[in-house]
């Protein structure tokens, strides 16, 4: 059970993480400084640094904790699967991944910011990269596809899709993009012609 000291300290980094997103958003992430977010958060500058060493502390584990809620939250439904069948996943009880990212968008819509938090950008593309290397796609006859880059374009089209989610402000519920992706991965296309 948790105690009231540990509710109080996670909701008091929490504060400070959710002005310290804001602030990123609305000035950019150089410009933010600890005074900035403790004067938003309404707390003084011992109380942030009683959690944090400084603001690039505060940015990297921040950046931390989400990177592992969003692997986390990519594998749960899958645990006690060894093969997953798309024709028999269940949008609503296994979106978690979409959820997460839908639950947290204050903090993914920072990939959208010019100046946002160093390297957020590259340790999403990298987390979405090991999620996938983590992936053997298989043929009807339950053979892995060995078609070289394969994973990548998968990797990079989910990557592509859940970004363009996100900068249009995830209009879509989590259940509505994953059938949506779903259906983009059982779709096959033989030819292409320009419009």
């Amino acid at each position: 059970m948790i105690n009231l000291d540990e509710r109080r300290i996670r909701r008091t980094k929490n504060a400070l993480k959710m002005h310290f997103i804001a602030l990123v958003k609305k000035k950019g992430y150089p410009a933010v400084t600890v005074t900035d977010i403790v004067e938003q958060a309404d707390y003084n500058r011992s109380t942030f640094y009683a959690y944090y060493l400084d603001k690039e502390d505060l940015a990297n584990q921040l950046l931390e904790e989400m990177m592992l809620l969003l692997e986390e939250s990519f594998r749960k439904p899958f645990e006690q699967s060894k093969i997953v069948q798309y024709e028999h996943i269940e949008n609503r009880a296994q979106n978690t991944f979409f959820q997460h990212i839908f639950e947290y968008r204050h903090f993914y819509e920072l990939l959208m910011v010019a100046q946002t938090i160093p390297n957020l950008k590259d340790r999403f593309l990298e987390q979405f990269t090991n999620m996938f290397s983590n992936i053997h796609y298989l043929d009807a006859s339950k053979n892995i596809i060995t078609i070289k880059r394969y994973n990548t374009y998968k990797m990079y089209g989910s990557y592509g899709i859940i970004l363009d989610w996100i900068k249009n402000g995830c209009t879509e519920s989590p259940v509505q993009l994953s059938a949506n992706m779903l259906t983009i991965f059982q779709t096959t296309s033989n030819s292409f012609r320009f419009i």
